[in-house]
Protein backbone atom coordinates (compact mmCIF):
# COMPACT_ATOMS: atom_id res chain seq x y z
CA UNK A 1 0.00 0.00 0.00
CA UNK A 2 1.01 3.62 -0.53
CA UNK A 3 0.30 5.70 2.57
CA UNK A 4 0.22 9.50 2.34
CA UNK A 5 0.50 11.36 5.65
CA UNK A 6 -0.44 15.00 5.93
CA UNK A 7 2.37 17.05 7.51
CA UNK A 8 0.78 19.61 9.85
CA UNK A 9 -1.79 18.16 12.22
CA UNK A 10 -0.89 14.57 11.38
CA UNK A 11 2.88 14.10 11.59
CA UNK A 12 3.76 17.44 13.17
CA UNK A 13 2.03 19.60 15.78
CA UNK A 14 1.45 23.12 14.49
CA UNK A 15 0.97 24.53 18.00
CA UNK A 16 4.40 23.25 19.06
CA UNK A 17 5.99 24.74 15.96
CA UNK A 18 4.29 28.10 16.37
CA UNK A 19 5.60 28.42 19.92
CA UNK A 20 9.12 27.42 18.95
CA UNK A 21 9.09 29.38 15.69
CA UNK A 22 8.58 32.76 17.34
CA UNK A 23 11.41 32.15 19.80
CA UNK A 24 13.91 30.85 17.25
CA UNK A 25 13.07 33.52 14.67
CA UNK A 26 13.69 36.21 17.29
CA UNK A 27 17.01 34.63 18.27
CA UNK A 28 18.23 34.24 14.69
CA UNK A 29 17.23 37.70 13.47
CA UNK A 30 18.52 39.34 16.63
CA UNK A 31 21.92 37.75 16.01
CA UNK A 32 21.90 38.94 12.38
CA UNK A 33 20.57 42.47 12.75
CA UNK A 34 20.90 43.30 16.43
CA UNK A 35 18.03 44.34 18.67
CA UNK A 36 16.45 42.56 21.60
CA UNK A 37 14.95 39.15 21.04
CA UNK A 38 11.78 40.24 22.80
CA UNK A 39 11.36 43.06 20.27
CA UNK A 40 11.78 40.65 17.37
CA UNK A 41 9.27 38.29 18.99
CA UNK A 42 6.85 41.19 19.37
CA UNK A 43 7.32 42.11 15.70
CA UNK A 44 6.65 38.51 14.71
CA UNK A 45 3.46 38.45 16.78
CA UNK A 46 2.18 41.62 15.19
CA UNK A 47 2.96 40.53 11.64
CA UNK A 48 1.54 37.06 12.32
CA UNK A 49 -1.94 38.57 12.56
CA UNK A 50 -1.54 39.86 9.00
CA UNK A 51 0.07 36.59 7.87
CA UNK A 52 -2.80 34.40 9.06
CA UNK A 53 -5.44 36.70 7.59
CA UNK A 54 -3.68 37.01 4.25
CA UNK A 55 -3.12 33.25 3.98
CA UNK A 56 -6.86 32.68 4.21
CA UNK A 57 -7.61 35.32 1.56
CA UNK A 58 -5.33 34.07 -1.20
CA UNK A 59 -6.95 31.80 -3.79
CA UNK A 60 -4.27 29.13 -3.66
CA UNK A 61 -5.90 26.77 -6.16
CA UNK A 62 -5.82 29.22 -9.08
CA UNK A 63 -2.87 30.61 -11.03
CA UNK A 64 0.76 29.76 -10.40
CA UNK A 65 1.03 28.42 -6.85
CA UNK A 66 4.75 28.97 -6.33
CA UNK A 67 4.59 32.55 -7.60
CA UNK A 68 1.94 33.26 -4.99
CA UNK A 69 3.94 31.55 -2.23
CA UNK A 70 7.11 33.49 -3.06
CA UNK A 71 5.28 36.82 -3.14
CA UNK A 72 3.55 36.00 0.14
CA UNK A 73 6.73 34.95 1.96
CA UNK A 74 8.66 37.94 0.58
CA UNK A 75 6.04 40.32 1.90
CA UNK A 76 6.06 38.54 5.25
CA UNK A 77 9.81 39.10 5.55
CA UNK A 78 9.47 42.72 4.44
CA UNK A 79 6.84 43.44 7.08
CA UNK A 80 8.93 41.94 9.89
CA UNK A 81 12.01 43.95 8.89
CA UNK A 82 9.89 47.10 8.54
CA UNK A 83 8.36 46.52 11.96
CA UNK A 84 11.87 46.52 13.43
CA UNK A 85 12.96 49.58 11.45
CA UNK A 86 15.45 47.61 9.34
CA UNK A 87 15.94 49.26 5.92
CA UNK A 88 18.17 46.53 4.45
CA UNK A 89 16.53 44.09 2.06
CA UNK A 90 18.02 40.94 0.51
CA UNK A 91 18.68 40.83 -3.21
CA UNK A 92 16.41 37.80 -3.48
CA UNK A 93 13.75 38.13 -0.75
CA UNK A 94 12.08 34.82 -1.58
CA UNK A 95 15.35 32.86 -1.31
CA UNK A 96 16.27 34.63 1.91
CA UNK A 97 12.85 33.85 3.37
CA UNK A 98 13.21 30.17 2.41
CA UNK A 99 16.64 29.92 4.00
CA UNK A 100 15.41 31.65 7.14
CA UNK A 101 12.39 29.39 7.35
CA UNK A 102 14.57 26.29 7.09
CA UNK A 103 16.99 27.59 9.74
CA UNK A 104 14.14 28.28 12.14
CA UNK A 105 12.12 25.13 11.62
CA UNK A 106 15.07 22.75 11.59
CA UNK A 107 15.82 23.82 15.17
CA UNK A 108 12.31 23.04 16.50
CA UNK A 109 11.04 19.54 17.32
CA UNK A 110 7.29 19.58 16.76
CA UNK A 111 6.53 15.92 16.07
CA UNK A 112 3.55 14.05 17.47
CA UNK A 113 4.82 11.10 19.58
CA UNK A 114 2.79 8.57 17.58
CA UNK A 115 4.25 9.58 14.20
CA UNK A 116 7.60 7.78 14.19
CA UNK A 117 6.34 4.39 15.51
CA UNK A 118 3.52 4.36 12.97
CA UNK A 119 5.80 5.20 10.05
CA UNK A 120 8.38 2.62 11.14
CA UNK A 121 5.75 -0.11 11.45
CA UNK A 122 4.29 0.70 8.05
CA UNK A 123 7.64 0.66 6.30
CA UNK A 124 8.67 -2.51 8.12
CA UNK A 125 5.47 -4.06 6.77
CA UNK A 126 6.60 -3.28 3.23
CA UNK A 127 4.37 -0.28 2.66
CA UNK A 128 5.59 2.96 1.13
CA UNK A 129 5.00 6.05 3.26
CA UNK A 130 5.03 9.65 2.09
CA UNK A 131 4.54 13.13 3.50
CA UNK A 132 2.09 15.30 1.57
CA UNK A 133 1.74 19.02 2.17
CA UNK A 134 1.01 22.32 0.46
CA UNK A 135 3.92 23.84 2.37
CA UNK A 136 7.20 24.68 0.68
CA UNK A 137 10.25 22.43 0.66
CA UNK A 138 11.94 24.71 3.20
CA UNK A 139 8.96 24.41 5.51
CA UNK A 140 8.51 20.64 5.16
CA UNK A 141 12.16 19.60 5.10
CA UNK A 142 13.10 22.09 7.79
CA UNK A 143 10.39 20.99 10.19
CA UNK A 144 10.99 17.29 9.53
CA UNK A 145 14.71 17.84 10.15
CA UNK A 146 13.90 19.47 13.46
CA UNK A 147 11.71 16.51 14.35
CA UNK A 148 14.38 13.99 13.32
CA UNK A 149 12.03 12.53 10.71
CA UNK A 150 13.45 13.78 7.43
CA UNK A 151 14.81 10.34 6.48
CA UNK A 152 11.81 8.42 7.79
CA UNK A 153 9.75 8.67 4.58
CA UNK A 154 10.05 7.26 1.10
CA UNK A 155 9.37 10.68 -0.42
CA UNK A 156 8.18 14.14 0.57
CA UNK A 157 5.64 15.84 -1.70
CA UNK A 158 5.32 19.59 -1.17
CA UNK A 159 3.81 22.64 -2.76
CA UNK A 160 7.25 23.22 -4.25
CA UNK A 161 7.53 19.80 -5.88
CA UNK A 162 3.94 19.81 -7.16
CA UNK A 163 3.43 23.56 -7.74
CA UNK A 164 -0.11 22.96 -6.56
CA UNK A 165 -2.15 23.32 -3.38
CA UNK A 166 -3.66 20.30 -1.62
CA UNK A 167 -7.14 21.74 -2.06
CA UNK A 168 -6.78 21.07 -5.80
CA UNK A 169 -7.76 17.68 -7.21
CA UNK A 170 -4.87 18.14 -9.65
CA UNK A 171 -2.44 17.88 -6.73
CA UNK A 172 -3.67 14.36 -5.99
CA UNK A 173 -3.84 13.28 -9.61
CA UNK A 174 -0.23 14.34 -10.01
CA UNK A 175 0.72 12.36 -6.89
CA UNK A 176 -0.86 9.25 -8.36
CA UNK A 177 1.19 9.75 -11.53
CA UNK A 178 4.34 10.25 -9.47
CA UNK A 179 3.98 7.08 -7.40
CA UNK A 180 2.53 5.11 -10.34
CA UNK A 181 -0.02 3.32 -8.20
CA UNK A 182 -3.74 2.66 -8.60
CA UNK A 183 -5.86 5.00 -6.40
CA UNK A 184 -7.35 2.04 -4.51
CA UNK A 185 -3.85 1.15 -3.27
CA UNK A 186 -3.31 4.66 -1.91
CA UNK A 187 -4.41 5.90 1.51
CA UNK A 188 -4.38 9.50 2.73
CA UNK A 189 -4.48 10.39 6.42
CA UNK A 190 -5.33 14.04 7.05
CA UNK A 191 -6.93 16.07 9.83
CA UNK A 192 -8.80 18.32 7.39
CA UNK A 193 -11.84 17.35 5.40
CA UNK A 194 -11.19 20.03 2.78
CA UNK A 195 -7.99 18.22 1.82
CA UNK A 196 -9.45 14.74 2.05
CA UNK A 197 -12.28 15.63 -0.34
CA UNK A 198 -10.16 16.35 -3.45
CA UNK A 199 -7.99 13.30 -2.71
CA UNK A 200 -11.09 11.11 -2.48
CA UNK A 201 -12.36 12.58 -5.76
CA UNK A 202 -9.18 11.22 -7.35
CA UNK A 203 -9.99 7.76 -5.95
CA UNK A 204 -7.60 7.81 -2.98
CA UNK A 205 -8.86 6.15 0.22
CA UNK A 206 -9.53 8.94 2.72
CA UNK A 207 -8.94 8.55 6.47
CA UNK A 208 -9.80 11.41 8.82
CA UNK A 209 -7.43 11.91 11.75
CA UNK A 210 -9.52 13.41 14.54
CA UNK A 211 -7.12 13.75 17.46
CA UNK A 212 -9.48 15.83 19.59
CA UNK A 213 -12.75 14.06 18.80
CA UNK A 214 -14.14 17.17 17.15
CA UNK A 215 -16.23 15.30 14.55
CA UNK A 216 -19.39 13.47 15.48
CA UNK A 217 -20.12 10.31 13.47
CA UNK A 218 -23.07 11.91 11.71
CA UNK A 219 -20.96 14.91 10.62
CA UNK A 220 -18.35 12.82 8.80
CA UNK A 221 -18.90 12.87 5.01
CA UNK A 222 -19.38 9.66 3.09
CA UNK A 223 -16.06 9.92 1.26
CA UNK A 224 -14.25 9.30 4.57
CA UNK A 225 -13.66 5.57 4.87
CA UNK A 226 -12.59 5.61 8.54
CA UNK A 227 -11.85 7.98 11.41
CA UNK A 228 -8.69 7.62 13.50
CA UNK A 229 -8.06 9.23 16.87
CA UNK A 230 -4.28 8.82 16.53
CA UNK A 231 -1.70 7.17 14.28
CA UNK A 232 -1.12 4.16 16.55
CA UNK A 233 -3.86 2.16 14.86
CA UNK A 234 -2.95 3.12 11.30
CA UNK A 235 -0.56 0.22 10.55
CA UNK A 236 -3.19 -2.33 11.62
CA UNK A 237 -5.84 -0.57 9.53
CA UNK A 238 -3.59 -0.64 6.49
CA UNK A 239 -2.76 -4.33 6.97
CA UNK A 240 -6.45 -5.15 7.33
CA UNK A 241 -7.22 -3.19 4.18
CA UNK A 242 -4.52 -5.04 2.29
CA UNK A 243 -5.87 -8.42 3.38
CA UNK A 244 -9.37 -7.42 2.30
CA UNK A 245 -8.09 -6.34 -1.11
CA UNK A 246 -5.92 -9.37 -1.78
CA UNK A 247 -7.99 -11.96 0.06
CA UNK A 248 -4.79 -13.16 1.73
Amino acid sequence: MHVFLDLWGTVLDGAKMNAGYARRMAEILSSRFGGRTEDWARAHGKVWVWYAARASEIEWDTGDYLDKVQAFESEHLDRILSEMGISWRPEDPAAYARDLEFAIMSSVDAHFPDARPAVERLRKGGHRVYVVTSATDSNARGSLSGAGLLEAFDHIFTGTTQNLHKSSAAYWRRLLEDVQAPPAECVLVDDRLDYLAPAASAGIVALLLDRKGAHSPESVPGFVVAVLRNLAGLPHWVETRLVQRTGG
